[in-house]
């Protein structure tokens, strides 16, 4: 059976000189996320070492939990403010099933 679980790898790509722009305005996302989604199970980003990319780890309960995500006013103000602080469209990585015999680690 097939796990309902969505995990998904956002990559953000920053115009010239919008990396804190855009960091600032993905970090009042994750924190919105994470007052207002029980249904998100994950939800970080973090910048690569040289400041060129931003990348959004996200895990899902569910379809549900996604769509939630995606229609919240939130995210979709973000969408709005994506072309004047993205210098390339969103490249997004998406899977259900953790590998075979792949633990999870979870330290908090």
């Amino acid at each position: 059976m097939a796990s309902k679980v969505i995990n998904q790898i956002a990559i953000l790509t920053p115009k010239q000189g919008r990396f804190d722009d855009l960091a600032a305005e993905v970090a009042n996302l994750s924190q919105k996320v994470q007052k207002n989604e029980p249904g998100t199970l994950v939800y970080y980003a973090y910048a690569d070492a040289k400041r060129e990319e931003i990348i959004i780890v996200e895990r899902y309960a569910d379809q549900a939990a996604l769509d939630k995500h995606s229609a919240s006013q939130y995210y979709q103000d973000l969408v709005k403010k994506a072309p004047e602080l993205l210098g390339k469209p969103l490249e997004l990585k998406v899977g259900h099933e953790l590998l075979q015999k792949s633990a999870q680690v979870v330290r908090v």
